[in-house]
């Protein structure tokens, strides 16, 4: 129909809208909002991202070069990508990631080294040549510093003018005039991104960590160094150059250690921590451990079988315990692949005291904790309730049946325990006939076998026990998660056997071996953790009689990582002494156990 004149200056009649057009209309403005904040969102992550990014292929494109004591190193930056401190050589690296909360790194490494002047450099007086090498760097520590702010700032400066010249060649491209007023536009984007610049400062200044040096991980066949220093001898000296030059790089590294380890208090005894070894062949290496590095004590928290038969504890791998035990005595808790009759072999194994009962009911497993006097420590462990096939509850891998599980465990076996204000324990419940142990003392380690286990202990016991040791993950934990802000201590230690016959059931990837070592000062206190984890490798470990493969570190897998936790001092009353001349007490059971 044709349009009449008048038909463009008819008004639109006074109807009220429909709530569907209303709900449009709505929606067209929301849309419009959210796309203009879109796009402002965009911009300025545009604006900031450019800069940061330029900034760090800065710091990358040119390290600073240094020669510190006829030595030639370069210094990188790093943002984003490596946070923290390192060391790195062609033997592996030294890294100390905990300095600040900002993602900014400082990365020295030697360029062009000629190894035999190295030996020569490093040769005969190591803590002397040490402390010319701290001293020489030390005062190239302002040129350094100044050249790496120097590129920071460039590359912010650099990335804000590309962002600048980038958004006015698109609105120029797009055909829209200039905007007004666009040097101060411009000027205001660059004080905003001063602004920026300046909080990254101040939270790094707030969130600094003045231990950083006390917390370090080894990488490397300088990790290998701490773990096998003999078969390390032994492979390089096939290579004189080779072994002259490892010696060297290591006995730096170990005088650097030297001067951090000269700040903590003298170590009274160390306890080896072990999880999860299901039937592996690595008790061998666990020997060899303890042996090299004078552990006093091994913390075993279970899963040493797989289905719990007396028929998997053969008589060469039982063998392989009592030659790490023949020495070292052991603390051993079942694991939930371990049953009554796993606890039963255990117990008949020379130097292995087994902590707390587990027996078989009507319808599952029950468990009590055991203590023992260690070494000046009060150590307790309570088994894991669960077994491997089980029927119901107690062979379920849901988390959601056996978290329950292991908490009214841990509630049935030390609940009832009343804290008094001075940190000291009391039980409502009736002791159990013959020897127990006196329930006003502190646990200092109180070991389970599976970390949900652990923080029911900490709720049952609140403020009582120092330190909880756990496994069954296969993984150690984080770092940043060993001690919390009230100084206590939660170990979680990974599979010591390397999943053995367990990740051949489940079909799953080999994860590390895993093992840890933690001093105890002469005070009791605890004061350092040294967590090895050694990455599989494509060829067994062990023969089947218990015999390394090879007498290099490769024969466990070369990519081998130490790191080191210094613990923050727990409070403790001031007549506490521990020595390995207090010795070990015999198993008693949890006061107000049956």
């Amino acid at each position: 129909m044709a349009r009449t004149p008048d038909d463009a200056e008819q008004l639109a009649l006074p109807f009220p809208q429909t709530r569907t057009a209303r709900a449009r209309r709505a929606g067209r403005r929301a849309g419009t909002v959210l796309g203009r904040v879109l796009q402002l969102a965009l911009r300025w992550l545009f604006r900031l991202a450019l800069p940061l990014l330029c900034a760090a292929a800065l710091l990358q494109a040119f390290p600073y070069h240094a020669t510190v004591q006829g030595v030639p190193f370069e210094v990188q930056g790093s943002l984003f990508t490596r946070p923290g401190l390192s060391a790195d050589t062609t033997l592996g690296s030294w890294e100390f990631p905990q300095v600040s909360g900002v993602p900014f790194g400082v990365h020295v490494s030697p360029e062009d080294v000629d190894v035999l002047e190295l030996t020569r450099l490093a040769g005969g007086d190591l803590p002397g040549f040490v402390q010319r090498l701290q001293a020489d760097f030390t005062a190239q520590l302002p040129r350094i510093a100044t050249w790496l702010v120097g590129e920071l700032l460039l590359g912010v400066a650099i990335g804000l003018a590309v962002a600048a010249a980038l958004g006015m060649s698109v609105r120029y491209l797009r055909g829209r005039p200039r905007q007004p007023h666009e040097l101060r536009r411009r000027a205001l984007g660059a004080g905003a991104a001063v602004l920026v610049t300046l909080a990254v400062a101040g939270y790094g200044v707030l969130t600094y960590n003045p231990g950083w040096v006390r917390d370090s991980r080894l990488t490397g066949t300088l990790a290998a160094a701490q773990l096998f220093p003999d078969q390390l001898s032994q492979y390089y000296s096939r290579q004189s150059k080779a072994l002259d030059v490892l010696g060297s790089v290591v006995g730096i590294q170990a005088a650097l250690q030297a001067q951090i380890d000269d700040r903590t208090p003298e170590t009274a005894l160390q306890i080896m921590v072990v999880s999860d070894m299901h039937l592996a062949a690595n008790y061998p290496l666990v020997a060899q451990y303890a042996t090299n590095y004078g552990v006093d004590l091994v913390l075993n928290t279970g899963d040493e079988s797989e289905f719990g038969t007396r028929e998997e504890l053969t008589p060469a791998y039982l063998d392989g315990i009592r030659a790490v035990t023949a020495t070292t005595p052991m603390l051993w808790i079942a694991g939930n692949h371990d049953s009554p009759a796993t606890v039963d072999i255990m117990r008949t194994v020379p130097g292995v005291v087994v902590l707390g009962t587990k027996t078989a009911t009507d319808d599952g497993y029950a468990v009590t904790a055991g203590v023992v006097q260690a070494y000046g420590l009060r150590i307790a462990g309570l088994s894991d309730p669960r077994v491997y096939g089980a029927s119901g509850a107690y062979g379920a891998d849901d988390t959601s049946v056996t978290d329950p599980l292991e908490q009214q465990a841990v509630a049935d076996a030390v609940g009832g325990t009343e804290t008094a204000a001075d940190g000291t324990t009391t039980t409502s419940a009736a002791p159990a006939d013959g020897d127990t142990v006196a329930a006003d003392v502190p646990v200092d380690v109180f070991a389970v076998h599976e970390p949900v286990a652990a923080e029911a202990v900490r709720d049952e016991l609140p403020g009582v026990v120092r330190q909880t040791v756990s496994g069954h993950v296969h993984a150690q934990n984080d770092s940043d998660d060993v001690q919390d802000g009230d100084g206590a201590i939660d170990l979680v230690e990974g599979s010591t056997g390397a999943g053995g016959l367990d990740n051949i059931v489940r079909g799953t990837k080999r994860p590390p071996t895993e093992f840890s070592i933690e001093s105890v000062g002469a005070d009791c206190q605890f004061t350092r953790v040294v967590r090895f984890s050694i990455a599989p490798s494509a060829a067994p470990a062990v023969l089947a009689g218990g015999t390394a493969t090879g007498d290099t570190p490769q024969a466990f897998g070369d990519d081998v990582t130490a790191s080191t936790i210094y613990f923050r001092p727990q409070a403790l009353a001031d007549d506490r002494a521990c020595s390995t001349q207090l010795g070990i007490s015999a198993e008693q059971p949890w006061p107000g156990s049956d």
